[in-house]
């Protein structure tokens, strides 16, 4: 009732959710992280009776949308006491006209066991590519440590006691958070977006050290090149974790790509084409080109029985970067000739060679060093994203 009355003085347009029979179900991922779990080096946060708005940049259209939030890494069940999605105006304010009650199986409020995800109930909401989405959920009991994604790059929000779910400015929300907490997935009806691209790897698809709020990634600007085509493209959405590796769990950044690909790839909707970057961090760690070919040729396979299409990414040079060997550049040597030559993914985008010093290829091009070696800086993610083939999308 209060919940009701609010609204009501408010004068928002808070409508539920359509049944499922009203939209047609065929779903597309348009937004989508990696929730990675917990760790006593960066342990994740806990919330109680407050509410977070994340802002999620839309890489796909539709009319209805559907989010997906996750307990997958959690100790205990959470409850998600109420969410809302809105249009987003600016900072933690949305646009006039715009909210939308999210339901569960036709229910405001739902309670997901450890381990698991949920799926909201389709909310008829017009969503065009490049536009913001806020997705407000509130926390009414103890969350227990947060499944996350800890490195967002991107400023989200937390209010002060109470569901704020439903208030359209910011003023309820004096805290930021640069995480996404519990938000899994967006997903849109299919129509003007055709299927869903997952760019997976680690910090250098994650985007780390690029500007918070900038959509520096190479992800992001693989988006607004497919964007500025004339054309259907799928959403392109970022898989990445920093310090993930393809072979080894770790306590640091959870479980390696091996161990989360049905969840973080292969589980997105509408499917149809990953870019696979990764495998730098294992080479740091003295795995070997045999040991990361037949992990590659492991993932391929599951790509490849999901019925979608996977590019290989060539890894990109370190030289001079923490735990750098001869041994380890050796091994990425073969690695890339591997991923170039033996025809075994559908495609190849040498990011090596787009990033690399003309005078020393097993360097990476001093215009393009973040300082460590290792990351690319902005302009790098751009020349990354500069050597993937859009015609590898038709």
């Amino acid at each position: 009732m209060i919940r009701a009355l609010l609204v009501a003085s408010l004068g928002l347009a808070l409508t539920a959710a359509p049944a499922r029979a009203d939209i047609d179900d065929h779903w597309t991922d348009a937004w989508a992280t990696a929730l990675h779990r917990s760790s006593a080096a960066t342990p994740p946060p806990v919330y109680q009776d407050q509410t977070i708005r994340m802002v999620v940049p839309m890489r796909g259209s539709g009319n209805a949308v559907r989010v997906q939030l996750s307990n997958a890494h959690g100790d205990r069940p959470v409850t998600f006491g109420a969410a809302t999605v809105a249009l987003r105006d600016s900072g933690a304010a949305l646009t006039d006209g715009t909210l939308k009650q999210v339901t569960f199986s036709g229910a405001t409020s739902v309670t997901v066991p450890a381990g698991q995800v949920v799926h909201s109930d389709p909310v008829r909401l017009h969503v065009t590519e490049g536009q913001d989405l806020a997705v407000s959920i509130y926390l009414p009991s103890a969350t227990g440590p947060a499944t996350w994604h800890r490195s967002a790059v991107q400023t989200n929000y937390v209010s002060g006691p109470g569901d704020h779910t439903v208030d359209p400015d910011g003023g309820s929300f004096p805290a930021t958070v640069r995480s996404w907490i519990f938000l899994d997935a967006v997903a849109v009806t299919r129509g003007p977006t055709p299927g869903t691209l997952v760019a997976v790897g680690d910090s250098i698809t994650d985007g780390s050290g690029t500007a918070v709020d900038g959509f520096e990634r190479w992800p992001d600007y693989l988006a607004a090149r497919l964007a500025a085509k004339p054309g259907r493209h799928p959403a392109v959405v970022n898989a990445g974790i920093g310090g993930n590796s393809v072979l080894a769990d770790t306590a640091q950044d959870g479980q390696s790509l091996l161990n989360r690909m049905e969840r973080d790839v292969l589980a997105r909707e509408g499917l149809t084409h990953v870019i696979l970057l990764e495998g730098v961090n294992d080479l740091r760690n003295r795995a070997t080109a045999d040991e990361l070919v037949a992990a590659y040729r492991e993932i391929i396979a599951r790509v490849h029985a999901r019925g979608a299409k996977i590019y290989g990414g060539t890894i990109t040079p370190f030289t001079g970067g923490s735990a750098h060997t001869p041994a380890a550049e050796a091994h990425r040597r073969a690695v890339n000739a591997w991923i170039a030559t033996s025809g075994e993914f559908d495609g190849v985008v040498d990011f090596a060679a787009a990033v690399a010093d003309p005078a020393d290829p097993q360097s990476l091009n001093p215009a393009y060093d973040r300082g460590d070696h290792l990351h690319p800086n902005a302009a790098g993610f751009a020349a990354m994203a500069a050597a993937v083939d859009l015609s590898l999308f038709r």
